[in-house]
């Protein structure tokens, strides 16, 4: 069998370039990197020091202000693979988490009650209210990763909310409806193909349905269309 030669950090850094700009078209990767291949190349090389491919590093990692989160069920995934324990107790009034590491045996619990959750404006907040114990739990989590686990999160032991950031009961970010810039009104799209044809509305109608079908236009392709249309109309003599 043909052992597999790894791939040099220029190899690496190039493979994600090519992968961030097709990714970056992508409707079905998180709203915050979408069109945005340089966030998507910074989200996979930070992923690589958590052993993780640019589309996990995209779904686990994000930062928000300048500061580097992850999914609370990424930290304790993390934890528990590198031989470490910890353990969540629900209680009455919050949540403790008992983490023990593996290499030192040392200990520490980190606890998350619904009286820290008033004192930072969460408890009346939908998730709080619906999904209190799991909303608990992540927290304490992330308090207990940031003491005792510091090597394992590398510097990103906040959870998304911690950070101002919108989230599920799962910790995962809450994404933001995408306004597009690029987008069209449909009525101006159509006059403008209208007026590029000198009012010729079958002409504009066939050019249109070529073009979009059942689409929807954008301005770059409408401009695109419109500069298609001017060179290819004969010239006045």
């Amino acid at each position: 069998m043909t052992d597999l030669i790894p791939m040099s950090e220029a190899m690496t850094f190039d493979l994600i370039m090519r992968q961030s700009e097709i990714l970056a078209q992508s409707t079905i990767i998180p709203s915050a990197y979408r069109r945005k291949a340089a966030d998507i190349v910074a989200a996979g090389l930070a992923g690589r020091a958590y052993g993780w491919d640019v589309m996990t590093s995209m779904r686990q990692f994000h930062v928000i202000e300048g500061t580097a989160s992850l999914r609370p069920e990424s930290m304790l995934g993390l934890v528990r693979q590198a031989g470490h324990s910890v353990t969540v107790e629900v209680q009455p009034d919050g949540a403790v988490a008992h983490g023990t590491r593996a290499d030192t045996g040392d200990e520490h619990s980190a606890s998350f009650t619904m009286a820290d959750a008033e004192a930072a404006g969460l408890a009346g907040k939908k998730n709080w209210k619906q999904y209190r114990d799991a909303m608990l739990t992540w927290r304490a989590v992330a308090k207990l990763c940031r003491v005792l686990f510091p090597d394992v999160v590398l510097g990103a032991g906040y959870v998304p909310e911690e950070l101002g950031a919108e989230v599920t009961p799962e910790g995962e970010l809450v994404e933001a409806e995408v306004v597009d810039d690029d987008l069209i009104p449909i009525a101006e799209a159509k006059h403008a193909v209208l007026d590029a044809v000198g009012g010729n509305v079958d002409q504009a109608k066939d050019i249109w349905a070529d073009t979009f079908g059942d689409g929807t236009p954008t301005r770059s392709a409408i401009a695109t269309l419109l500069e298609g249309v001017t060179s290819a109309a004969p010239a006045d003599k």
